[in-house]
């Protein structure tokens, strides 16, 4: 019945008519009984191919119940678990690896959520996605690179009145002593310096230099209490180094971080689980949404414009070339010392999927999140996505003309000209001559019909 289930219903049919022919049963049962579905057991085919989700579950479970009781009351759970996903992504994840290396060395693992209710729906925990060893979606700990910069300007943007999308930011060259006196000199990838850049604009080519000034600014404390916001839960070093993505993280972590970034601002507990019935088909425990806004909505939003422009102008616009032009989505990049880990995170309509790819022996993969991870990413979005972003701004902000090269106001249709939504009352005083003129003539129209029309 597992390998042929059809022959195996039109089977049961025909043996349940000559059990009403020969008065067995009764003609109205078989008709019943027909359109019952198979109710295949399919325990252990569930457990072997999918393990690394299962082995989640064990351990959502294990947080309140005995193991004795897992296994001998004749409990049923229920999960968020997606077949069809979970197909999705493991194709992907074997498609791209092996493109990217025939060898086997590279691994992979990759989390997919739905974010509006922080329900894993699919996880992926290696290469060889049947096996049921070493979880790395869980279990590989790793630096995050520049997974972990919208952390830090996440934190800026919680602070109107000092930061906004195109607050200039200095990309110079920087020396911090750390812990014991040692000297941090960071650099960017390019080995270039870009000097004043607009704080989106930093985010969106992941400049070092840039991200680590801004944290330093801020303060650690903040870059950590912005993390542990989020929903990164493990220990997190308040070093310097910290601003470009230094500590060790899963990336389960890594997806708990962002989907409170796709949910703008709520907190939820990354679950598998959906309910608990015991033996009789009484329901135990349920496990409805649960969230905490933890996070400015306002802020959010401004920092998903940003992930938003990484894939269209940015370290992520690899992106395009899996997905239609139009499809609107938001991501990041993220890059380690030596390109040991690749990581991509990103989002659009329900889905958020983070995915990493490195080597279990800390090697150099020679990828960057855009040359590696960001493929997974991508092909599988492609596939499982049936609605873009779909970004829109909430009360209380406003999308104003800004001149992209300076930061000042400006007029559409000026040159340099784009829109960029604000936080009410943060916009930039500074006009460039351009605007000046643009606003006369609007207000001149204001004037003439009595109205913003």
């Amino acid at each position: 019945p597992l390998r042929n289930p059809e022959r195996a219903l039109e089977r049961r049919n025909v043996v349940l008519g000559e059990m009403a022919e020969r008065g067995v049963i009764s003609e109205e049962e078989a008709v019943v009984a027909r359109a019952m579905p198979l109710d295949l057991n399919n325990k252990h085919r569930i457990r072997d191919s999918f393990p690394a989700y299962l082995e989640l579950v064990r351990r959502q479970l294990r947080e309140e119940y005995r193991e004795e009781d897992l296994t001998t009351l004749g409990l049923s759970i229920f999960t968020a678990f997606d077949p069809l996903l979970q197909r999705q992504v493991e194709n992907s994840t074997t498609t791209v690896l092996g493109q990217l290396n025939k060898g086997g060395e590279l691994e992979s693992a990759t989390v997919v959520t739905r974010f509006d209710s922080g329900e894993v729906a699919a996880l992926v925990g290696g290469r060889s996605v049947r096996y049921a060893g070493f979880n790395r979606a869980l279990d590989a700990r790793r630096p995050a690179g520049s997974l972990l910069k919208p952390a830090v300007y996440l934190a800026a943007l919680e602070q109107p009145r000092r930061y906004s999308l195109v607050t200039p930011l200095t990309d110079t060259p920087l020396k911090v002593e750390g812990p014991g006196g040692q000297l941090w000199e960071p650099r960017n990838f390019d080995r270039e310096v870009h000097g004043e850049v607009l704080l989106y604009r930093a985010l969106a080519n992941s400049y070092n230099l840039a991200t680590a000034r801004l944290g330093m600014d801020l303060g650690l404390g903040k870059v950590v209490d912005m993390l542990q916001r989020l929903g990164v839960e493990g220990p997190i070093p308040e070093v310097p180094a910290l601003t470009l993505g230094a500590g060790e993280y899963s990336p389960m972590d890594m997806a708990a971080m962002y989907q409170t970034v796709a949910a703008g601002g709520f907190r939820m507990p990354l679950r598998s689980i959906r309910e608990v019935v015991d033996a009789r088909g009484e329901p135990l425990k349920r496990y409805p949404l649960e969230y905490d806004r933890t996070v400015s909505l306002q802020a959010t939003n401004l920092l998903t414009y940003a992930l938003r422009a990484v894939v269209r102008e940015g370290t992520g616009k690899g992106v395009y070339r899996y997905l239609p032009q139009g499809f609107d989505v938001a991501g990041k990049t993220g890059t380690t010392n030596d390109g040991r880990d690749s990581w991509f995170a990103g989002f659009a309509g329900d889905l958020l999927a983070v995915t990493w790819i490195g080597r279990d022996d800390n090697g150099s993969t020679g990828l960057t999140g855009g040359t590696g991870a960001l493929k997974v990413w991508a092909h599988f979005m492609a596939q499982a996505s049936e609605r873009p972003l779909g970004y829109r701004m909430p009360d209380g902000m406003e999308t104003v003309w800004i001149d992209d090269q300076s930061g000042f106001l400006t007029g559409k249709g000026c040159p340099n000209s784009r829109l960029i939504p604000f936080i009410t009352g943060s916009e930039p005083r500074q006009s460039t001559h351009c605007a000046a003129r643009s606003t006369g003539i609007k207000d001149w129209f204001q004037s003439l019909f009595g109205g913003d029309n």
